[in-house]
């Protein structure tokens, strides 16, 4: 599904474009195109010779050709879609852009966030298998939206600061950050599983002054189950919820947060079904098994290990929910 109205661009006359014209309120002149070849496009033609910013900022996409050309009144940037396959994924990448731009009327601002915000389309091409997340990744982003669900139904007030405090997505250290105290997510797959899976030395260690793991598990749902739940229907009730808050800021940072995380809706996510359940949560102090940093012989670049969660129940807490809105 698609929201921009690419089918009704007809295949124009060699060397041409059919274009329309998308948000109309913005200082840049934006259109999707579609040429003699059959393949769509985005311009974004502007008054102001930018050619500096589309050096500094290009990438190189397979699935995407990019030009940067002088018109007889001003420049266009151009994003030419090679993989018709991917135009589900190159419209809403257009929409994630377009909804960040809304108050602006800078078309310097309106080409930097194109060119910028394509290396993360790049990011998510390139990670994603046929544009898709992995099982693993599924429940692994079901886990901390899970996370997210919960804070914000005990903290509505302080939904933002909640939601910047989700780095998941960006792949630092910690899932979450709230002054000093962070926390990492770890999901399991199944009950009978007894260990997670600590993917690198920093997942384990901060300097920040306190930090917790948030065990939950993600299991497949049952046909018959009540309860169960998948990836964009969690998604779209977080959004639901968030549309709720009378801050209009609020979808933004989640929807960048999803596509940080490689999501974009997908019908393949509405087969598979889930059932989320919290399990623990633990404090990771000094005492706290783990292998840290100081103990790995140079020459060692990367470690991975799990732990067992039968012999870390003396690290269980149940005030984390109340020690987070202390950090908010």
């Amino acid at each position: 599904m698609t929201i921009l109205q690419w089918s009704e661009l007809t295949i124009p006359p060699k060397h041409s474009f059919t274009t329309r014209r998308i948000d109309e309120n913005l200082e840049a002149d934006i259109f999707i195109a579609r040429d003699d070849e059959n393949f769509f496009s985005i311009l974004v033609q502007h008054k102001q010779d930018l050619r500096y910013l589309f050096n500094k900022y290009r990438v190189d996409i397979g699935a995407i050709i990019l030009d940067y050309r002088e018109l007889t009144s001003g420049f266009m940037l151009q994003f030419k879609l090679k993989n018709i396959q991917l135009l589900e994924y190159f419209d809403q990448f257009i929409q994630f852009v377009l909804k960040d731009l809304q108050q602006t009327d800078n078309e310097k601002l309106i080409v930097e966030a194109f060119l910028i915000k394509l290396k993360n389309w790049k990011k998510f091409i390139a990670t994603i298998k046929h544009g898709k997340l992995s099982p693993e990744q599924v429940r692994g982003l079901l886990a901390e939206i899970s996370f997210l669900d919960n804070l914000l139904d005990k903290y509505p007030d302080d939904a933002e600061k909640i939601l910047c405090s989700w780095y998941g997505p960006e792949r630092l250290h910690h899932d979450f950050i709230f002054k000093d105290l962070a926390v990492e997510i770890k999901s399991i797959s199944s009950i009978d599983k007894r260990s997670i899976k600590i993917s690198s030395l920093s997942q384990l260690e901060t300097n920040l002054s306190e930090l917790y793991l948030n065990v939950v598990a993600v299991l497949e749902a049952p046909e018959n189950n009540v309860n169960k739940i998948n990836l964009n229907r969690m998604v779209n009730h977080l959004k639901d919820k968030l549309s709720k808050l009378n801050n209009i800021e609020l979808l933004s940072i989640f929807e960048r947060k999803l596509f940080e995380s490689y999501y974009i809706e997908d019908q393949a996510y509405d087969n598979e079904y889930y059932i989320i359940r919290h399990l623990n949560d633990y404090i990771v102090n000094k005492d706290f098994p783990r292998i840290c940093s100081g103990l790995i012989p140079n020459g060692i670049l990367n470690v991975s290990y799990e732990i067992d969660l039968n012999i870390i129940d003396s690290y269980k807490v149940n005030h984390l929910m109340l020690k987070v809105g202390g950090a908010l």
